[in-house]
């Protein structure tokens, strides 16, 4: 059972990291503000790994927060960085368990487009809230009602490209694995 959790929190820090540097590679021209992006695909993975594999999924995501944050905002400092880690790993987490509290299934498969797309946007708010109160607090970004606008709006457009992308590819997998 280790192997296999330890396997998940490798995975989830992986694909998170992995997309992170390819948002970088695609939308660096998108980024407000340190950590503000107007499209952040990452976001999408935060969710989709705690969709998946709960509390390993949040684990992972931030083992890779962390190692992210100090390399690519160190001049941010080691507080601001450890805090927003946590928001990022522990905001979807947040989001994952409220939802199985309120009876939304507990896999991406079974969740059909109007829950997904409330859950998307739930977890976008709260992400966005958070990260850019820290960051007004921290002087990271002074305008925290701009800062929240780029964030809520990236965290969304990111968690719905990156969730209906899955949602679609586990759609055709159970077609094919149907007909076989």
């Amino acid at each position: 059972m280790f192997k296999l959790q330890l396997i998940s929190i490798l995975a989830s820090a992986s694909l998170y990291f992995g997309c992170f540097h390819l948002n970088m590679v695609l939308f660096n021209t998108l980024e407000l503000h340190s950590g503000a992006n107007w499209i952040f695909l990452p976001a999408g993975v935060r969710l989709l790994c705690t969709l998946l594999l709960g509390l390993e999924g949040a684990i992972g995501l931030l083992i890779a927060s962390l190692i992210i944050s100090t390399q690519t905002y160190g001049e941010m400092g080691l507080l601001t960085n450890l805090v927003s880690s946590l928001i990022s790993a522990g905001a979807p987490y947040l989001v994952y368990r409220l939802a199985l509290i309120n009876g939304l299934p507990a896999t991406l498969e079974k969740l059909n487009a109007a829950k997904l797309a409330l859950l998307c946007l739930v977890y976008a708010f709260m992400s966005a809230l958070l990260h850019s109160i820290w960051y007004t607090l921290r002087s990271v970004n002074t305008d925290m009602l701009t800062g929240f606008a780029a964030m809520f709006t990236g965290d969304l457009i990111g968690t719905l490209i990156i969730l209906y992308a899955m949602k679609i590819i586990l759609a055709a997998v159970r077609r094919t694995r149907d007909h076989i």
